[in-house]
């Protein structure tokens, strides 16, 4: 039985060392650019592998798109599963206070570097494979390139793709809006925003921007700014003070001297309507900031997938990671997709190849 797998990605090569775990043999990986060059940036050079979780449910409630599907990948290959499987290969892991979990090193290259020479003799060949007619002599076909390419060939193959979008990226602000403080960092209860040039980013963003990848532009975001309770207790008592500066407590100041339209005003002659004003911050968005896309949104449809990741048109092929309309948010949730998708195709491949 021979085995190829499509893109030497972050789920391909999981995917191959799965496959070579279970004692499987004659598997070739073609990649035509550098293997697991996606997984160098993710975590901000320190690859955020996965999150903290043991209830399946909570965990795919993370994904915007794929969250039932999710379900059953999670119950045969989950998060202590994933670290288990990294363990045994040289990767020792921990995790930070915020739940998310980073290769022991801190370093994307190193966790890089030790999946591959954990491949041993497994052929990563240098190709760009445009047809699945170039593979006809393999039994069992692993599409793991989560690209234009590999829609292609699941087209090919029969599979319907859903428009991809992206996800996880900034956003761009309409030109009718002040014109906000670059680099500036602003706390909300729900997130983080950060103020780029002529959008936002930040955690909070690319949530929003991933939720909301199949709505029109433009559209609108409301996000709470001010308690006005609070604020009105702070003018009260400081009568004298400028209205730039008492509203500087809450929020960065030069972010407050672009929203108020009379920063100077002395609070004694601030409104209850100015107060409320500030309650919430509304950014009018016009596009998507390509430039900070981390993740698509899109892919093949979940509908002509099974549960171990199996094409339900073509059955010696199987459809992994990125590739499927899966997407979650940031905190390694994409990561463990692959993970949990690769290692179910490598299960499945195991028991076909023992019939």
């Amino acid at each position: 039985m021979k085995t190829a797998i499509i893109g030497a990605g972050p789920a391909g090569v999981y995917c191959a060392l799965a496959l070579k775990n279970s004692g499987i043999k004659n598997i070739d990986i073609f990649e035509k650019s550098i293997p697991l060059k996606t997984l160098l940036p993710t975590g901000g050079g320190r690859c955020n592998l996965t999150h903290a979780g043991d209830n399946i449910k909570d965990f795919a409630k993370n994904y915007p798109r794929g969250e039932k599907f999710l379900y059953s990948l999670f119950s045969k290959h989950f998060v202590k599963d994933t670290l288990e499987f990294f363990k045994n290969i040289g990767i020792d892991t921990y995790m930070q206070q915020d739940y998310r979990y980073f290769p022991a090193s801190n370093s994307a290259s190193d966790m890089r570097n030790k999946m591959l020479k954990a491949l041993g003799n497994i052929n990563i060949i240098e190709k760009n494979i445009t047809t699945l007619k170039e593979l006809k002599d393999y039994d069992f076909i692993v599409l793991a390139a989560g690209s234009k390419g590999g829609y292609g060939l699941a087209r090919e193959a029969g599979h319907n793709i859903i428009p991809p979008k992206p996800a996880l990226c900034g956003l761009k602000l309409s030109q009718d809006q002040p014109e906000y403080p670059q680099g500036v960092v602003l706390n909300t209860p729900e997130g983080e925003v950060l103020f780029t040039k002529g959008g936002i980013s930040g955690p909070l963003v690319y949530k929003i921007s991933s939720l909301n990848a199949y709505k029109d532009f433009p559209y609108e975001i409301e996000l709470p700014l001010i308690d006005p309770e609070m604020l009105t207790i702070e003018v009260k008592n400081n009568p004298r003070k400028s209205f730039l500066n008492t509203v500087s407590k809450f929020i960065p100041k030069s972010l407050a001297g672009a929203i108020l339209s009379n920063p100077e005003k002395q609070c004694a002659n601030v409104s209850k309507k100015e107060i409320a004003a500030l309650s919430n911050i509304t950014f009018k968005v016009i596009s998507p900031d390509n430039k900070g896309e981390i993740v698509t949104a899109g892919g093949v449809d979940l509908k002509e997938i099974d549960n171990f990741c199996r094409s339900k048109i073509n059955p010696k092929l199987f459809i992994i990671g990125e590739l499927m309309d899966i997407d979650g948010f940031c905190g390694g949730y994409n990561l463990q997709n692959c993970w949990s998708s690769a290692y179910c195709a490598a299960l499945k491949i195991r028991e076909l190849s023992d019939t």
